[in-house]
């Protein structure tokens, strides 16, 4: 059975997700992961979340997958110790001696090499999978193909984001958000960089501001003027039913959404898989009703967007 992921950018969002029939949720480590820290949960209300997860009989996955320095890998640690006490059940990562750490720390701790790892040939899986890695979230850019030979070779779980965006880089390694806006706080004692999600912070998206491309010469006019960058949202549906006979995870992201859009995104997704496994799909209804929650999703993250542009502006995080 292919286990559904769903995303936790709340208590409220963690136990609606559950209800909608996810089978997991992830959700951020207060100052780790690459989100706001408006949607990262503090450590009382991830051990909660944990609770609700397993009265689901279902399962919680904890983010860091920020970039840490040397002196915070003992702050690492202690994190990593209260994660475990609270019965998280697995890690998500994107740094290998981190994995290391964890692996031999708490080995019945399940390890997921996170997509700012992007692993893209079985060769990358097997060297995530020796540091400890029981599953990697697989580049949204792989084929069918692809994964399934990173699947067999590698020996690994394999995770496919079904609710995401193509960057124009690879997903979790672009910097350009910090070139924009960057400034340096502390969270509960960690180094929180506002405007770099890979140091922690929240991206304030500047690939989608309008961009122009000018000559070298001061003489010399736009050759383009008022394009974005390539960072288009996808919901996927027909690609769905052959995954579900080579993947073992389907995530979706959107940890800034409303708990009552990401709500009816699941439960869209939950049917539809059932669907798709007692082989009665008709994929027309199908794409009518995912039009029909794609145009919400769109303007919920217009406005999110708009926000995070003001805010970059503001120099203030949101």
């Amino acid at each position: 059975m292919v286990e559904l992921l769903g995303p936790g950018g709340s208590l409220e969002m963690v136990e609606r997700v559950f209800q909608a029939g996810a089978n997991s949720v992830y959700v951020g480590v207060k100052g780790w992961s690459r989100r706001s820290s408006k949607y990262e949960l503090d450590d009382n209300t991830i051990r909660r979340a944990a609770e609700i997860a397993h009265d689901y009989d279902g399962m919680l996955r904890a983010a860091i997958n920020a970039m840490p320095r040397s002196g915070e890998i003992s702050m690492f640690e202690e994190k990593l110790d209260f994660l475990h006490s609270a019965e998280v059940d697995a890690i998500i990562l994107n740094d290998i001696g981190l994995m290391r750490i964890v692996r031999d720390r708490y080995p019945d701790m399940k390890i997921v090499a996170s997509i700012g790892c992007n692993i893209i040939n079985y060769q990358e899986a097997k060297l995530y999978r020796d540091a400890g890695a029981r599953m990697i979230v697989a580049d949204c850019k792989l084929s069918l193909e692809e994964i399934a030979e990173i699947k067999n070779k590698a020996g690994v779980g394999v995770e496919v984001l079904i609710h995401a965006n193509t960057d124009f880089t690879y997903l979790g390694k672009c910097w350009m958000s910090s070139y924009k806006a960057l400034r340096y706080e502390e969270l509960d004692g960690k180094s929180y960089y506002v405007g770099s999600p890979n140091r922690g912070g929240v991206c304030f998206r500047p690939c989608l501001m309008k961009w122009g491309l000018h000559g070298g010469g001061t003489n010399t006019g736009c050759y383009a003027k008022d394009f974005n960058l390539p960072n288009d949202m996808f919901l996927m549906l027909e690609e769905i039913p052959p995954m579900l006979d080579v993947v073992d995870c389907l995530k979706i992201q959107g940890r800034e959404y409303s708990v009552g859009l990401i709500y009816e995104i699941v439960r869209f997704y939950r049917d539809f898989i059932d669907e798709c496994m007692a082989g009665t799909v008709e994929m027309s209804v199908w794409k009518q009703k995912l039009d029909e929650i794609a145009r919400r999703r769109d303007a919920e993250r217009i406005r999110r967007t708009l926000e995070l542009m003001k805010a970059q502006k503001e120099r203030i995080n949101v």
